[in-house]
């Protein structure tokens, strides 16, 4: 299956058309999508994560597929932000990006070694408005309050991010279970009136709609927010299992996004 290769400008340091610029003097083709920050990779004659433009930050390699939460979520400046599961970085650095590196992001990551890739990352974009936190998201202090939370959850992945990957019906169970346990913190930890973004990789219904299906059960104070598809030109997106989410299906990296509000009881 197809790899399609993107990149994301790092408007924080240059302008998509400079960046364009200096990409395609040097042979890269590039061709534009619905963002005027992302571009396709259609030839390019050396590797995208070597060049002196990617060692300096002024691009992430990054699906487009994965970029999607993000721009759901739609952080201002004003917002105090947490991402649970941050490493390696992506799509904690474009919150920085949209948030114009103002605001407060907390991005926790419970794997020590993903933990530098995140900082590698942090560091290469120059951003600034980033905590980090080496803890499992489930153990946060329950005081703390965030007016927008993204929930890109550990998942079983799919055949376009790792061919080989085998995955058993006990993997998806047991990811399930993981996912749950991580949006009761979530939920504990948005403020009223916030807004929590929950996003996989994997196309699995058990880690997708039937995670959505149970959380609107069982906490009434939380409500769905309905994402149209045709706010993703370009992309192979479709509805969900469940009215108001979206999943991304190939030849796109497949992903599952839902979006939810916290209202008072």
């Amino acid at each position: 299956m197809e790899n399609l290769q993107f990149i994301r400008v790092n408007t924080l340091k240059i302008s998509p058309e400079e960046l364009k610029k200096r990409l395609e003097e040097k042979n890269v083709v590039l061709e534009d999508t619905f963002l005027n920050y992302v571009f396709r990779v259609k030839i390019s004659p050396f590797s995208m994560g070597a060049t002196p433009e990617y060692l300096s930050g002024l691009y992430f390699l990054q699906s487009i597929s994965s970029i999607i939460p993000s721009i759901v979520l739609n952080p201002t400046k004003d917002d105090k932000v947490l991402d649970m599961c941050s490493a390696p970085g992506g799509k904690t650095t474009h919150l920085s990006q949209l948030m114009e590196n103002e605001g407060c992001i907390v991005a926790v990551e419970i794997n020590k070694n993903r933990l530098k890739s995140l900082r590698s990352n942090i560091n290469r974009m120059g951003i600034k408005n980033i905590i980090m936190l080496n803890t499992n998201a489930i153990n946060l202090n329950k005081n703390l309050k965030f007016d927008k939370i993204l929930l890109d959850a550990p998942c079983t992945g799919n055949e376009i991010k790792d061919s080989d990957r085998v995955k058993t019906k006990r993997d998806i169970l047991f990811c399930a279970k993981r996912q749950v346990e991580l949006f009761r913190t979530a939920i504990e930890v948005l403020s009223e009136g916030g807004q929590l973004v929950y996003s996989t990789c994997s196309p699995e219904i058990e880690e997708d709609e039937e995670i959505i299906s149970y959380i609107l059960k069982t906490y009434k104070n939380m409500e769905l927010i309905e994402l149209n598809k045709e706010d993703f030109p370009g992309i192979n997106v479709i509805d969900g299992e469940i009215k108001g989410t979206l999943k991304v299906i190939p030849p796109n990296e497949p992903f599952f996004i839902a979006k939810l509000k916290k209202i008072t009881k």
